[in-house]
């Protein structure tokens, strides 16, 4: 019987081979998938890094804007119902106008499907649905033209239970994959070797019958975690890491970072109903061998030009634990995404006001990463609006999110103010060979709305997930004409994001708005010169003082945007409409 490895604490090598048997992985066409050489060549350098001033040593990714892309559902270029690779590439002239720096695509590797791509049965090819290799490259090499770098979504954590690595593992306890995968014997009982549960629900462990052991998985069945104490694992997913650098991409974002590794003794939760929640457990999540892992990964992304980065799905439980997986001399993941501010799902001025103060204030400078849409969360629109003040609502989610120091994330479709599909639209819809499982997750995955038109210009076929029919009327098409649209709003924000001194460099300046409904901060040079954001989260309105600077209060200042006109711009005492946001450009204290 092997015994697992868990127990080991090596450290991965950086790629010791070029590990071409075990990346040609079945699943994938010829012409789809490619052999990872043992040297790749070095990655096309990458596009120049948005303008900062002179003297500046900040990176490209400092103060990036990158737009979470769920291929399935962006554009369709071949009338399948199923969005592509060709359709993002056909959509970048969108993507540059709009002026995001990076584009993340989620996983379009060939698939079996259980969870939409995350369960990867071959890291190297390109799903059919999606298209090929080819058409990837020309996609990396389309959006360099334009200053948009690409991201991978690279799943570390686990693969499919289809992968040629996991058939070879569950073949025979003597198989040499047998080790790149978690397995133990039974209990005593009989049972799964410990009482953990799966992110996903019911238990994290598999019995495999043909070999007398569980495997362990803390997602899906399908979704077996590989190995990380096996250095023959790291070095594999080093190689699939090189493969795609040297096909375009600017990097990775990295699924799932917080579970690689588990606690080697195994122990049964003592309170599985109602300790810390099942994705934060200390026995399965945030153990220290992972940063030695990620540590190894930062390594392969720094090693070729271009400035590549890594970018974490790393939640967290407190805001010290996130300034770890940025690792100790800031050497693991470049951009951990928090999700003490992603997760917030209700308009609280206190709760918010304190979340971004940490961020800004307590990871010892390095970006801090801001979003809320995404593949995995409900859209903004929906998680935040009351039915009434929707629109004024999400222009203030957005206000925020962009004007913060560090990197901010949009999910597609969220600047124009796109909603989760209604939930009986989803429950008609049927199941087959384009849905095959109905996801719960399904609601912030619908189709993009480019035009009112039937398809509503995604797909001229029928789509995996049905439009919504707010696509009539909220659409890209409409809005690019329509003035004071949100896409118009997303669109300056951006542009001041980039044009803006204070926004590109400016320290974040905590600041007390006298009200607990409102927050209130600033962007700020050394010269004086900045911006005041001011942000009325409730549906009154809403008198302020503001106090709180560091130095000389600023006296004068201009509106530059504004969801709720209320007249000159006031840097004392304003007074907010409802739900309102106010940007205003601060010109440097008069002497004395």
């Amino acid at each position: 019987m092997i015994t697992p490895s868990r127990t080991r604490r090596r450290r991965c090598a950086v790629l010791l081979a070029p590990l071409l048997a075990v990346l040609s992985g079945a699943g994938a066409a010829p012409a789809q998938a490619a052999s990872a050489p043992a040297t790749p060549p070095a990655p096309a350098s990458s596009p120049a890094p948005a303008a900062t001033s002179p003297g500046t040593t900040a990176k490209w990714w400092h103060n990036a804007v990158i737009y979470e892309i769920y291929p399935r559902s962006f554009q369709d270029s071949d009338g399948d119902g199923i969005g592509d690779l060709k359709g993002i590439t056909q959509r970048l002239d969108y993507l540059a106008q709009l002026g995001v720096d990076a584009i993340w695509v989620t996983p379009f590797f060939p698939s079996p499907n259980a969870d939409f791509g995350y369960d990867v049965a071959d890291y190297t090819g390109v799903a059919r649905e999606y298209g090929t290799i080819e058409d990837w490259d020309t996609l990396t090499r389309e959006a360099k033209k334009r200053g948009i770098r690409v991201l991978v979504d690279l799943v570390v954590n686990h693969s499919s239970d289809q992968h040629p690595w996991f058939v070879e593992s569950r073949s025979s306890r003597t198989n040499p994959k047998r080790d790149w995968y978690v397995w133990r014997d039974p209990a005593p009982d009989g049972g799964p070797p410990t009482n953990w549960q799966s992110i996903f629900g019911g238990s994290t462990w598999q019995f495999d019958k043909a070999t007398g052991q569980y495997y362990y998985h803390i997602f899906l069945a399908q979704q077996p975690d590989l190995n990380w104490a096996n250095p023959q694992v790291c070095a594999a997913m080093h190689a699939v890491m090189r493969f795609w650098l040297s096909h375009g991409a600017s990097g990775f974002r990295l699924d799932a970072t917080p579970y690689l590794f588990e606690d080697p003794a195994w122990p049964n939760d003592p309170d599985v109903a109602s300790g810390p929640p099942v994705w934060l457990k200390p026995y399965n999540s945030g153990l220290k061998e992972g940063n030695v892992a990620l540590r190894g990964l930062r390594q392969v992304v720094d090693s070729v030009p271009g400035d590549a980065i890594l970018l974490g799905e790393s939640s967290t439980a407190t805001i010290e634990d996130l300034r770890k997986v940025y690792g100790a001399h800031a050497d693991e993941i470049n951009l951990p995404m928090n999700f003490l501010y992603g997760n917030l799902t209700r308009l609280d001025a206190k709760v918010f006001k304190k979340t971004i103060d940490e961020a800004e204030t307590r990871l010892d400078g390095l970006p801090p990463v801001f979003f809320f849409s995404s593949h995995d969360h409900s859209r903004q629109w929906t998680s935040f609006g009351n039915g009434v003040d929707n629109d004024r609502i999400a222009r203030l989610t957005a206000a925020m999110t962009l004007t913060l120091r560090g990197t901010a994330l949009l999910y597609y479709g969220e600047e124009i103010g796109m909603a989760d599909l209604p939930a009986d639209l989803l429950e008609g819809f049927p199941l087959g060979p384009k849905r095959k499982v109905a996801d719960k997750r399904d609601p912030e995955r619908s189709p993009m709305q480019w035009t009112g038109e039937p398809g509503a210009g995604f797909t001229t076929g029928a789509p995996w997930l049905p439009v919504a029919p707010a696509a009539r009327t909220v659409n890209v098409a409409r809005q690019q004409g329509e003035a004071g649209s949100m896409l118009g709003w997303y669109t300056q924000l951006l542009a001041l994001r980039r044009t803006e001194p204070a926004l590109r460099e400016g320290a974040y300046v905590p600041l007390d708005s006298g009200n607990g409904d409102v927050v209130a901060y600033a962007r700020r040079l050394p010269s004086g010169e900045g911006v005041l954001v001011l942000l009325n989260m409730s549906g009154r309105r809403q008198a302020l003082r503001i106090t709180g600077w560091p130095d000389a209060a600023p006296r004068a200042g201009e509106v530059i945007m504004t969801s709720a006109p209320s007249g000159a711009a006031n840097v004392v005492d304003p007074v907010l409409e409802p739900y309102a946001t106010t940007l205003v450009r601060l010109h440097p204290a008069a002497p004395g």
